[in-house]
C-alpha cells in the first residue's frame, strides 16, 4: 500500500491536480475527482430501483475526492454546512479544514451523531464538538439514540446527521429530539437516502413490544453482506420527508443538484 507521505501519492495528486477543476469543500483539493460503483445488486432489488436511480446513487456515493476522499455526498454536506455557519460568524470560508480551525467556528456548539465520514476529521478540530455513535463500545467516544438524546435543552447551534436518520426505527421521535436539543433558529443539517421521484414514504421495518416487525424483507446498508456493521433500514424516504420535517416545526431549505436528483442535502431551522 502506498503511503499518503509517499513521492508517489504527491505525483497522484498532482495528476488529479492538473486533469480537472472541482473544487472540494472539505479539505480545499481543486482537481479530478475519482468514481466507484458502489450499489450491489440485493439493495438495488430490495429498493426497486430503476437503472437511472442507480447511476445516480453510484455517482453520489462513489464519486470523491483523491485527497480527503469525501465522496459527493458529503461534498454537498460539507457546502451546506459552510454555507451555515459562516452565516452565522459572519465569514466567508470556502473549506471546513479552514472554517473548523477559526476559533468563532470553534466556539458553536455543534453535535454530530454518528461519523460524517471523511467531514469528521475537520469537525474533530473544534473542542465544542460533541460526536457520539450509536451504541458506542468505545469508552472515548459518548453512545447518544437519536429517540432519546441525552443533551441538554436548546443547546447547540448545529446537529449534523449523515446517512442515519432511514436507521431510526421512529423518525419522529428523532426530529422531536433533534428540536429540542436546537438553540431557537438553530439548524439540522443532514443528508439521508430519498427517492425522489416516490411520493410516499415507504416503511420496511418497525419496532412493536421491542421487536422488529418487517414490512418488506430485510434490507442493510453498510456491505454486501449482513454482519454486525451493516444498519437495518426502516425507511425508504420519498417526497414526503419534507412534510414530516415541517411537522416537526422545521422550516426546510434544499440543497439540490441540478443534474442527480439523489444529491439533496437539508437544511432546517428549528422554529
Amino acid at each position: 500500500m502506498t503511503s499518503i507521505t509517499s513521492p508517489l501519492h504527491y505525483l497522484k495528486l498532482l495528476y488529479f491536480k492538473l486533469a480537472g477543476d472541482t473544487h472540494c469543500a472539505a479539505c480545499n483539493f481543486t482537481g479530478k475527482q475519482k468514481a466507484k460503483k458502489v450499489l450491489w445488486d440485493n439493495l438495488i432489488n430490495e429498493w426497486e430501483l430503476s437503472t437511472q436511480w442507480v447511476d445516480w446513487f453510484n455517482l453520489r456515493e462513489g464519486k470523491y475526492c483523491v485527497n480527503c476522499r469525501c465522496c459527493a455526498r458529503t461534498h454537498q454536506l460539507s457546502t451546506g454546512i459552510l454555507q451555515e455557519i459562516n452565516l452565522m460568524v459572519a465569514e466567508e470560508f470556502t473549506n471546513l479544514d479552514s472554517a473548523f480551525k477559526n476559533y468563532k467556528v470553534q466556539a458553536l456548539h455543534i453535535a454530530e451523531i454518528n461519523s460524517l465520514g471523511n467531514i469528521h476529521p475537520f469537525l474533530a478540530q473544534s473542542p465544542n464538538l460533541r460526536y457520539s455513535e450509536f451504541l458506542s463500545a468505545d469508552l472515548a467516544i459518548r453512545s447518544e439514540n437519536l429517540e432519546s438524546l441525552s443533551y441538554n435543552d436548546d443547546f447547540f447551534d448545529l446537529v449534523l446527521t449523515s446517512e442515519t436518520l432511514e436507521h431510526v426505527p421512529d423518525i419522529d421521535k428523532a426530529f422531536s429530539e433533534i428540536h429540542r436539543v436546537l438553540k431557537p433558529g438553530g439548524k439540522h443539517i443532514f443528508t439521508t437516502p430519498v427517492v425522489w421521484d416516490r411520493p410516499n414514504t415507504r416503511i420496511r421495518a418497525f419496532m412493536e413490544d421491542g421487536k422488529v416487525i418487517h414490512v418488506f424483507p430485510p434490507s442493510y446498508h453498510g456491505s454486501k453482506t449482513k454482519n454486525q456493521s451493516d444498519y437495518l433500514v426502516f425507511y425508504e424516504f420519498g417526497q414526503d420527508l419534507v412534510a414530516r420535517c415541517e411537522k416537526a416545526q422545521f422550516q426546510v431549505e434544499l440543497l439540490s443538484d441540478k443534474e442527480n436528483a439523489s444529491l439533496v442535502t437539508f437544511i432546517t431551522t428549528k422554529l
